[in-house]
């Protein structure tokens, strides 16, 4: 009987590893819908601005007010997750979703998108996407957790090739309000039958195998945070708590900034809308390699290296979009887009593998909720700045330079963070 037994164990190992990379699929799924609500935003900064004819700092805040509240909902998402599990939580904002992109599409006034876009858009990702994404994929992977995440992540360079040129299809020939009202649909079709049919196993915090495994897994003895016991108050009060928080507003400010403003940027030195947005679907393109790269790569490399290569690139990608102008040859614009989709690929898949070095365990949810936050309050400030600074000079010259700065900072603070010293745990 005992070639039947072990027949039956590899049969269930196996079944047990297709759902967790199935898993893996649906989340980057998930995270391919999230890039319509983050990465059409420039398309739509650019349209509302023609329409209403408001100036740059007050159209920008509606996507500044959205960036800190995501993070800030992601302290809330942070929290039913742990108590609800992943699937729950996914549907509801997979209900949400598509209504605020409907009454998006429907505003006449500027409170009217803080409502809809800034608010209720912002609460829908967050539940649909990064929080809940790292949770199902930090509690079912130990081994080959890097390369998850980058698969899962590279669903957003899927978003953005396909979303991005669409909406601005969709703007250019209804306009704006047709493309808020595609969005929603998309949103319908893709969010719902992932959370009906994709995470059904995923109704509590953590599945009873991986659920068991976890809790008899002793934690690292280098740190006391990476206790299953830790709190939220015991990782704010650590030193490394506030080295990934800094990192996170260092290198996601610049990134959110360029993705923003480049199409603002780039028509106002005299490219075609059409032409830029086929531009940042290609950084879309780009990133998918760099998000499944970086992820394997970081199941065998230092972090901070890791980081240190995407903040050179994202660096080079800044430099080069400041010297484009309408005569600039047709590589400029190829050279920014696989630089800055490599470099921006390493915030969207390394952050919560950096987050979980040090502080994975069972209240894991709220502490990269509170770790979200402080990511989109640097996004929120870099945006509006960079609005401001353009009323005032009429050029995103100022700003840009800032943004090189920044993931210098962000360099520095993920090498004194030290995710090097941890050790990492690897179990099937």
């Amino acid at each position: 009987m005992e070639p039947a037994v072990n027949d039956l164990s590899h049969e269930s190992l196996g079944k047990r590893t297709a759902r967790r990379w199935g898993v893996v699929a649906a989340c980057s799924a998930l995270m391919a819908m999230s890039s319509g609500g983050w990465y059409t935003g420039s398309l739509f900064f650019v349209a509302i601005i023609k329409e209403f004819g408001w100036n740059y700092a007050s159209t920008a805040s509606i996507f500044s007010f959205f960036t800190v509240l995501y993070g800030a909902w992601g302290i809330l998402i942070g929290q039913l997750v742990d108590r609800f599990g992943p699937r729950s939580v996914v549907l509801g904002g997979g209900l949400l979703l598509p209504l605020a992109l409907l009454g998006s599409g429907s505003a006449h006034a500027l409170w009217h998108l803080y409502v809809t876009h800034s608010l209720l858009t912002a609460l829908g990702l967050a539940a649909t996407s990064y929080v809940p994404v790292s949770l199902i994929l930090t509690r079912r992977f130990q081994k080959d957790r890097g390369l998850a995440f980058g698969i899962a992540s590279a669903g957003v360079g899927i978003g953005i090739l396909v979303l991005v040129p669409l909406t601005q299809a969709l703007i250019s020939l209804w306009g704006w309000r047709v493309a808020y009202r595609g969005l929603a649909i998309i949103a319908s079709f893709v969010i719902l039958p992932v959370g009906f049919f994709a995470l059904r196993d995923e109704r509590s915090g953590l599945p009873s195998d991986e659920g068991r495994r976890m809790a008899t897994t002793p934690a690292p003895a280098s740190s006391a945070c990476t206790s299953h016991e830790s709190t939220l108050l015991s990782a704010f009060l650590s030193r490394e708590f506030w080295l990934v928080a800094a990192t996170y507003v260092f290198l996601n400010g610049p990134i959110a900034l360029v993705q923003t403003h480049q199409v603002a940027h780039l028509a106002e030195v005299g490219q075609s809308e059409m032409l830029v947005a086929g531009i940042v679907g290609l950084v879309g393109l780009f990133s998918i390699p760099g998000k499944i790269g970086w992820g394997f790569l970081s199941d065998r490399l230092w972090l901070e290296l890791i980081y240190l290569a995407g903040s050179i690139c994202v660096a080079a990608a800044i430099l080069i979009l400041l010297q484009i102008g309408s005569a600039s040859s047709i590589w400029s614009l190829y050279g920014y887009a696989i630089l800055f989709g490599l470099g921006y690929a390493v915030a969207a898949s390394m952050n919560p593998i950096l987050s979980g070095r040090f502080f994975a365990g069972r209240n894991f949810g709220v502490t990269l909720g509170t770790l979200n936050t402080f990511y989109q309050g640097g996004a929120a400030v870099a945006i509006w700045v960079a609005g401001y600074a353009h009323d005032l000079t009429g050029s995103y010259r100022i700003p840009f330079l800032g943004a090189i700065v920044s993931v210098c900072l962000a360099a520095s603070c993920a090498w004194l963070a030290a995710p090097r010293r941890m050790t990492l745990q690897r179990t099937v």
